[in-house]
């Protein structure tokens, strides 16, 4: 059986958005820094809300401050993260992007 992998971006948004750009079908949990079970938010990999800076998002903001990001091109592998390390043993997460609908 193969298992694919997760990918965890906790401080650098460079290698974060390379990552982006080579998976366009990934996707993408957002989660608070430390433990934050309650905070596990999915994303398609082309969301503009996780890869745009704005005013809010400034350069930093994605992976460096208050969030980091765990990256798949499974879904079932993310579920895995949820489960383990997000501290959802029911493999969910707390909300899907309402603007890109992974």
């Amino acid at each position: 059986m193969t298992t694919i992998a997760t990918e965890t971006f906790d401080d650098g948004d460079t290698p974060y958005l390379a990552w982006l750009h080579e998976h366009p079908n990934g996707y993408v949990l957002t989660r608070r820094r430390g433990k934050s079970d309650d905070y596990l938010v999915l994303h398609r990999a082309t969301c503009d809300r996780i890869c745009t800076y704005t005013q809010m998002a400034r350069p930093g903001g994605f992976t460096e401050r208050r969030y980091i990001k765990i990256c798949s091109d499974s879904l079932a592998a993310l579920q895995n993260y949820a489960r383990g390390k997000g501290g959802r043993p029911d493999g969910t997460f707390s909300s899907k992007c309402r603007s890109c609908s992974p």
